[in-house]
């Protein structure tokens, strides 16, 4: 989870930190508190119905969640509660507000060479397709290719030279008639960990040959709502997503967007989330992190401890590198990012490559996301207290034991 607030340019300011906790922004906040979700009985599935109870409620329709059989609604003046049981209503909740939180440090930068970050380096991703170290990818079956990876999240940059070759058609939550552009460098950063190309300049990506699909499900501003990102989940689903990477987080926990992942996880995706940045403590993992579907990872810096502000608890899975990572930015541009937002894109990469190797149906269910989180707890080195804990979960994550291809290693 993290990032900066505003976008800026290499002229910018040398340091901008934000705090790991703040309130999110007037418009989305208030855009959020004025909405909810009505979640409807499981068989009541007529459309007309539904707005014709809306409507006789004083609220105001904003669109269908299919994915849920709900719909989010705007609490206008005057407006009444639905009650559960009633007119097919099974539940109304608040439309929650997700958010990124964190710093970035240093000016922008151009890189003229090609760069291995040090997090890439540390999980050992580059020995899954770099057999010579030389810094190319010698095989594209085991550097993700063909892997679909939806990136939830603020958007990305698609003329990046380092992103362009891997980006694909997305979608765009928060205005659906534009592309998902990024106008603060978070989710361009996130997709430069997870699949930033091999083209002898930038950086390397944890999965330089998996397919980017950028989701926009929050605002210029990187806020965003649990509507957007159920929404988001049920896009993914429909476009045969086969991972998603979700670097925010909310406070509260919202049933139906538990339930969205549940459906998404159902389908077969491997979910991977940011536990958040509220350490230390020992319960401070935020949502979607918290639900059991998703791979909650935490950030540990260069020398392999979880850092102070990553969020710690028994929901933790697995840990990954997340401060000073070197990653894309706006304008064809590199800076360094700190937070489980940097973590997560490292075990969403490392997922890609475990589907490009060919992981095998064990489970004979018709799905895959099971023995890849399987592979990823089973690889990782154990660190912190033996066996799982609440700040590296099962350990830091180890691609090339992931991957588990002959000549790499046994698992």
């Amino acid at each position: 989870m993290v990032f900066n607030g505003r976008p800026f340019t290499a002229l910018a300011v040398a340091v901008i930190l934000l705090a790991f906790a703040g309130t999110a922004f007037a418009s989305t906040a208030q855009q959020a508190g004025a909405r909810s979700i009505v979640v409807f009985q499981k068989g009541f599935v007529d459309q007309d119905q539904k707005d014709s109870i809306i409507k006789k409620a004083g609220m105001k329709k904003i669109k269908n969640l299919n994915i849920i059989n709900a719909v989010v609604v705007e609490r206008e003046g005057g407006a009444s509660a639905l009650t559960e049981g009633l007119n097919g209503v099974l539940r109304m909740e608040n439309d929650a507000v997700i958010h990124l939180q964190g710093k970035l440090k240093g000016h922008p930068q151009k890189e003229s060479d090609e760069v291995l970050p040090w997090g890439v380096d540390r999980i050992d991703a580059n020995d899954v397709w770099d057999r010579n170290h030389d810094l190319d990818v010698d095989g594209q079956r085991w550097a993700g290719s063909g892997v679909k990876v939806a990136l939830l999240d603020t958007g990305v940059e698609m003329n990046h030279p380092d992103l362009r070759k891997n980006i694909k058609k997305g979608y765009n939550v928060v205005d659906p008639k534009k592309p998902p552009y990024d106008a603060l460098g978070h989710g361009t950063h996130v997709a430069g960990t997870l699949a930033a190309v091999d083209n002898r300049a930038g950086v390397l990506g944890t999965a330089p040959k998996a397919l980017i699909y950028p989701v926009k499900v929050m605002d210029d501003e990187g806020y965003g709502t649990v509507s957007g990102v159920i929404e988001a989940l049920e896009w993914c689903i429909e476009n045969r997503m086969q991972v998603v990477n979700m670097s925010f987080g909310t406070y509260e926990d919202v049933q139906s967007l538990h339930d969205a992942i549940a459906e998404a996880y159902d389908s077969g995706i491997v979910l991977v989330a940011a536990v958040g940045n509220d350490g230390p403590g020992n319960d401070t993992v935020e949502y979607p992190a918290r639900y059991t579907e998703v791979i909650a990872v935490s950030a540990t810096d260069s020398t392999d401890t979880v850092t102070e502000w990553s969020s710690s608890g028994p929901e933790v899975e697995i840990a990954a590198p997340g401060a000073d990572i070197l990653s894309t930015f706006l304008d064809g541009e590199y800076i360094a990012g700190y937070g489980t937002s940097m973590a997560a894109p490292h075990v969403s990469g490392t997922a890609a490559l475990i589907i490009s190797s060919g992981i095998k149906d064990k489970n004979k269910d018709g799905r895959i996301n099971s023995e890849v989180r399987e592979a990823l707890r089973e690889s990782a080195t154990d660190l912190g207290d033996p066996g799982r804990d609440s700040l590296y979960g099962h350990g830091l994550l180890n691609a090339k034991g992931a991957v588990g291809r002959p000549g790499h290693n046994e698992r």
